[in-house]
């Protein structure tokens, strides 16, 4: 068990839309391992995120324990090639590490233990509280008062090193513990921290920045050799423990770090969420719709509500209803269609995700694909031609899509004439609607409409929507039913005085 998992982990769901959203926004990307088609786990991800909305102090929380977890990682992965001394010294942390960690979760979760729902935060705090309360704590306790401060009070060491003649390194040890770290002696890193002071712990020329520029191999044997020295030193000053105390903290804390696994994803989305929640935008924990019914009251588009003040972005109320297969979206150019279709490509990210989506309330289903293919990628074809591109997308879309897919095309086979890109977007919804599934096809073909014949056979499997404008004045409303092909360029004519 951990925040998003009751269990273990199932596959993630296909969701080809994460290039699509945001651009540049790396969070989707990360998230596309989590997206979830399984209903348990939807909603026991809804309590996790509901308890985050509702209680303000659980995203301090969870970004403690995310410090506090990767802070011990190097400790929970062990070190390769360590054995003797250098291992002791990991022995010796366990105890402390133990005690800080539980005494974490339970500062935070205990004052608060009478207002969570969530199974996977109370779950936590039970854990934390029953080891707390155990006998083993308080023998492993009186360990942590003797020798914490000793531990913790090291954070730096001075290294000296005995050179040849030639400049060779003859012999290296451990010179002085210090109690604070050094500083880079790099002149713009201290141009930043504005520090220009010289001193001993200020570093005349570095050697090396392990994590940058050490392999994992050179990063362990450097690792255990300072190990061994350390405990050459520290070792013998501390209280040493019995094995037992030794090996019950070590299991313990396995357990916990357990929880690490999806902490990374978790407060990242809490980070977003609450940005949301700051400028106040409404957010809504989804239904789930058994009928492939999509229903939204004012979807809020996710990348505006990051960049925009919530006065100045247009919310839409969609409806799509389970009967209909596929809906065209016709509309002026910059009216909003395909700030729409991202709008709705995000909520259902959000949703299967477990998370809020940006909303007054919501029914959504559980896809087990979801597809959206925009005419900006399809511009980036290398090789083959781009109309030839869009063709072996959509073809793929099709080899892929289920009744329970989501397809949302944005202007597709705009790259060839009219006369021929409608018969074959006709071709495209016609095998949409045999298939089943739900399509949001946005084109600014008006062609593209009962006089089809791929399209006629569509029969109600097919409906309109259109995007709004008053005059010149795009309102980025979303509405039912079919645009007026002539009122756009009839505008834009009245604008520069032809009509």
């Amino acid at each position: 068990m951990d925040f998003l998992y009751m269990n273990s982990r199932e596959p993630a769901v296909e969701l080809d839309v994460q290039k699509e959203i945001v651009s540049g926004d790396a969070f989707f990307g990360k998230a596309k391992e989590y997206v979830t088609g399984d209903r348990e786990t939807l909603l026991y991800r809804q309590e996790f995120f509901r308890d985050v909305l509702q209680i303000n102090e659980l995203p301090e929380f969870l970004a403690a324990l995310h410090a506090k977890l990767n802070e011990i990682s190097p400790l929970m992965r062990g070190g390769q090639g360590a054995a003797g001394r250098e291992e002791k010294l990991r022995d010796l942390l366990y105890p402390v590490v133990y005690i800080e960690l539980v005494e974490l979760i339970c500062s935070y979760l205990e004052p608060i233990a009478d207002r969570l729902t969530a199974r996977s935060l109370l779950a936590l705090y039970h854990m934390a509280d029953n080891e707390k309360r155990s006998a083993e704590y308080g023998r492993i306790g009186k360990y942590y008062m003797k020798n914490s401060a000793r531990l913790r009070s090291v954070h730096s060491v001075t290294v000296g090193i005995n050179l040849t003649p030639m400049f060779e390194p003859k012999e290296a040890g451990i010179v002085a513990l210090n109690s604070e770290e050094f500083s880079s002696g790099d002149f713009w890193d201290r141009v930043i921290r504005m520090d220009f002071a010289k001193d001993d712990f200020h570093c005349i020329a570095p050697l090396t920045v392990i994590d940058k520029k050490l392999g994992y191999q050179d990063s362990q044997r450097m690792n255990n050799a300072l190990l061994k020295g350390l405990d050459s030193v520290l070792g013998d000053g501390l209280r040493h423990c019995s094995r037992s105390i030794e090996k019950y903290p070590k299991d313990a804390l396995k357990k916990f770090y357990e929880w690490s696994g999806s902490l990374g994803f978790v407060t990242e989305a809490v980070k977003r969420i609450t940005e949301l929640k700051e400028k106040r935008i409404p957010l809504a924990f989804p239904t789930v719709s058994d009928r492939f019914l999509f229903d939204v009251d004012s979807l809020y588009d996710d990348s505006l509500c990051r960049k925009k003040d919530k006065k100045d972005i247009v919310p839409n109320t969609v409806r799509l209803e389970p009967d209909v297969c596929c809906y065209i979206l016709t509309g002026p150019n910059s009216g909003g269609k395909s700030v729409f279709l991202n709008s709705l490509a995000a909520a259902q990210y959000y949703f299967q995700l477990g998370m809020p989506i940006p909303a007054r309330a919501a029914s959504l289903p559980i896809c087990d694909t979801v597809f959206k293919i925009s005419v900006e990628e399809q511009a980036n074809a290398d090789q083959v031609g781009r109309f030839e591109r869009e063709c072996i997308t959509l073809s793929g879309v099709l080899k892929k899509f289920t009744p329970r897919s989501l397809a949302l095309i944005d202007e597709a086979f705009t790259s060839t004439s009219a006369e021929e890109a409608v018969p074959i977007a006709a071709n495209f919804i016609r095998e949409i609607c045999r298939i089943g599934g739900k399509c949001l096809f946005v084109t600014h073909y008006h062609e593209l409409d009962g006089s089809q014949p791929s399209v006629r056979q569509c029969g109600g499997a097919v409906d309109y929507l259109h995007t709004e404008s008053d005059g010149e004045r795009r309102t980025y409303t979303v509405l039912p039913g079919s645009s007026d092909p002539r009122s756009d360029a009839h505008n834009i004519a009245k604008k520069y005085g032809l009509l």
